[in-house]
């Protein structure tokens, strides 16, 4: 199982959830956050297509990965990635599942005793984000602003994360996460659909029959 594109997809698992700048005024950068933090309280469920793109600081050449991610409240997520090899990541609101139907394997978790991710608070709106990050805009083209996030207490995860934020349709566009050894992981997300009624059955899992399932000792 590649462990980092693994770990790319635990950070953003369930795709799809400040201290301003010099340069631009605080209230702009308030009323950003504020946006961003009442849409994602707010979702009741998220589709689209993800391109992404995972670069490693000593490799010259870039990791490329497509698919669709599905979110629901209610703690429900999938991720399909379709290359570089076919992935799926099922949250079904208590067991997490990475399957990957090529290896005929498939690792469950209890997502209860999974860590929790600075990042993927954001994206559930459980994280009041000025509280642990400091933000800088960087830029504004049109209706997408473009946020730096740099977490006040220290995580080897997450160095700095860079959002493209949508402020007309009030929806992240697209994602950029560096983590401590200069690892960055860039998410575009297109064809997006909020609140269209996903249903439940799309996170329900069960292995395969002849599937090898691995599942962490419980602690």
């Amino acid at each position: 199982m590649d462990k980092r594109i693994t770990k790319s997809l635990v950070v953003v698992l369930c795709i799809l959830w400040c201290q301003a700048s010099a340069s631009a005024p605080e209230s702009d950068v308030d009323r950003y956050i504020a946006a961003i933090e009442q849409r994602y309280v707010a979702l009741q469920d998220f589709h689209a297509d993800f391109e992404q793109e995972t670069r490693l600081p000593s490799v010259s050449s870039a990791e490329k990965g497509n698919g669709s991610v599905y979110f629901k409240k209610g703690g429900k997520m999938l991720w399909h990635y379709k290359k570089p090899e076919e992935q799926k990541i099922i949250l079904d609101g208590k067991t997490l599942w990475i399957y990957i139907p090529a290896e005929k394997q498939v690792m469950k978790n209890n997502f209860s005793a999974v860590p929790q991710h600075i990042v993927v608070d954001i994206f559930r709106g459980h994280i009041v984000i000025k509280d642990k990050f400091s933000v800088e805009l960087l830029s504004q083209e049109g209706a997408v602003v473009a946020l730096e996030l740099v977490p006040r207490e220290y995580d080897p995860t997450v160095k700095k994360l860079r959002l493209w934020f949508d402020y007309e349709k009030k929806v992240i566009i697209k994602t950029q996460l560096e983590d401590e050894l200069g690892t960055q992981t860039t998410l575009v997300f297109k064809n997006i659909a909020v609140d269209k009624g996903v249903k439940d059955t799309l996170f329900e899992f069960t292995p395969p029959k002849g599937v090898e399932v691995f599942e962490p000792p419980q602690v």
